[in-house]
């Protein structure tokens, strides 16, 4: 079964917050990836930092809304969007740089770490049709 959410606990003015992020959907997480590989052609060993380094402003605020578009935090009433369609839904971190820079950097991990074969596959590797 693929694992496409992850919660993080971060502190949010003295207070642990817990926040849901989510596996972007695939025409998304394909942009993502076409950013980072052009970022690779500058620099080979790209930290997630280096790529957000990287970026034109403008595929910054793309990867941003597209990243918080699928982060949500949970809260007692039930979980609460960060943003929907690029608007904040939870302004109260607007201003937290902090904050929204590790969400940020939880939700490019997150969501590239499959790709790589890492811990954080969604899927299992496809099979070799011409195999026994």
């Amino acid at each position: 079964m693929r694992t496409i959410t992850k919660d993080v606990t971060l502190a949010v003015d003295g207070e642990k917050k817990t926040f849901r992020v989510a596996k972007l959907d695939a025409m998304s997480g394909v942009s993502l990836l076409r950013l980072l590989i052009r970022a690779q052609e500058t620099k080979p060993d790209l930290t997630v930092l280096d790529f957000i380094s990287l970026l034109p402003e403008e595929d910054l605020h793309s990867v941003m809304k597209s990243v918080f578009n699928h982060i949500e935090v949970l809260l007692p009433a039930g979980p609460n969007p960060l943003m929907t369609e690029g608007e904040w839904s939870y302004p109260e971190i607007r201003y937290d740089m902090p904050l929204c820079m590790r969400l940020l950097l939880e939700g490019i991990s997150w969501n590239l770490s499959g790709f790589f074969g890492g811990s954080g596959r969604s899927s299992p590797p496809a099979k070799d049709p011409a195999a026994p």
